[in-house]
């Protein structure tokens, strides 16, 4: 088993298609970040330093409370609706920015603390189901980890699309390489290598994963540094409402299990494709088929039924984020674990599919 094992991944994955697909993670890797860099120069959520100093070392950790809060309300007028991030002290502009959105999505009361006032916006939005309160904040640099959460669903559809053009095909190479007719012919032919494209195809699902992301990481916090990792989500704008106290470090451990759970469950998709169907550009057809009504119904939802449905799309649970706020779910903590619980059940229901559909032909052999 073990020789098969090398023969068929080496058959799978030849040697010419290695730097092939680390070129397209590298690529795309890069493309996101300029596109993340032009977004520093077009939009008012990140800060450009235009003498070239380094903004990590403009941002230091600092704790701030209801007092501080009180004070950069009365110093800069807050809220505003167009705040202009050019009249704002650069070291900060975080929390600025943060309470100046938090102000604009209702009225605080005089006598009312700022924590308090934003733990009951979090109430308001149903987000709060046992939620510790926070009185006060670490605020820091953390661009990186920042860079990383904005941008991992884009780099997980790279690895998708780079597992799509693999792995399809895989069940049909005895056609291809006119070997079907041996591997019929022998009794336990069919089943050893049945179980080795399943094998193979896990570990080359695993590696094309982790490696994409590694190598994404690995551009990023070398570019904007790793600092950050031990600061609490709520530091991002982006997260400034969020009830649950989870560091970026948690965070995007969370991210990086979510995406192999959906790695796997691609894998075991491709594969029950490739085998199930005879010809693969039908097997294409129907992957592009399925992204593009996924898509489609992401971005003409119009309640939160259609919301709930795309909880039974494995794409839609790489962006849990932004599926969360289209639903009413019961639990915060539930939507989170749901996109671990799901894809995990798609995969294993997948992987009784193929083996089912393969039973009578071991039999037969």
């Amino acid at each position: 088993m073990k020789f098969l094992l090398e023969v068929n991944r080496k058959r799978m994955l030849p040697f010419p298609y290695l730097p092939a697909l680390c070129l397209f993670l590298l690529l795309s890797s890069i493309c996101l970040i300029k596109a993340e860099q032009m977004r520093y120069l077009q939009e008012s959520l990140h800060v450009e330093i235009s003498d070239g100093t380094e903004y990590r070392y403009l941002m230091v950790e600092n704790w701030y409370n209801d007092k501080k809060v009180e004070n950069l309300i009365a110093k800069y007028d807050l809220p505003q609706e167009n705040l202009v991030k050019e009249n704002i002290s650069i070291n900060e502009f975080l929390p600025v920015e943060s309470i100046n959105d938090a102000l604009l999505q209702g009225d605080k009361q005089p006598s009312q603390g700022f924590f308090e006032y934003r733990m009951n916006l979090i109430k308001k939005a149903g987000q709060a189901q046992g939620a510790k309160p926070m009185d006060r904040l670490l605020i820091g640099y953390c661009e990186g980890w920042k860079v990383l959460l904005r941008n991992f669903d884009k780099i997980f559809y790279a690895v998708a699309l780079a597992l799509l053009f693999l792995l399809v095909p895989v069940m049909k190479e005895d056609e291809r390489f006119k070997t079907k007719d041996m591997v019929e012919a022998t009794l336990y032919g069919k089943k050893k290598l049945f179980q080795a494209r399943l094998i193979n195809g896990l570990e080359i699902g695993v590696f094309t994963y982790v490696g994409g992301v590694a190598l994404f990481s690995l551009l990023v916090l070398f570019i904007y540094g790793s600092d950050g990792r031990d600061l609490f989500i709520q530091n991002s704008r982006e997260f400034f409402l969020f009830p649950i106290q989870v560091t970026y470090l948690q965070y995007f451990s969370y991210k990086f299990l979510n995406g192999l759970a959906l790695t796997i469950c691609l894998v075991f998709l491709f594969l029950f494709l490739g085998d199930r169907i005879k010809d693969v550009k039908v097997s294409f057809s129907l992957v592009l088929a399925y992204v593009s009504i996924h898509f489609l119904l992401q971005s003409l939802w119009t309640s939160p039924g259609t919301g709930k449905l795309l909880f039974l799309s494995p794409l839609s649970l790489i962006d849990i984020e932004s599926l969360r706020a289209r639903v009413s779910s019961p639990g915060l903590e539930g939507c989170y674990l749901l996109s671990l619980i799901i894809p995990m059940v798609y995969g294993a229901l997948l992987w009784i599919g193929l083996w089912l559909g393969k039973r009578k032909s071991f039999s037969d052999a």
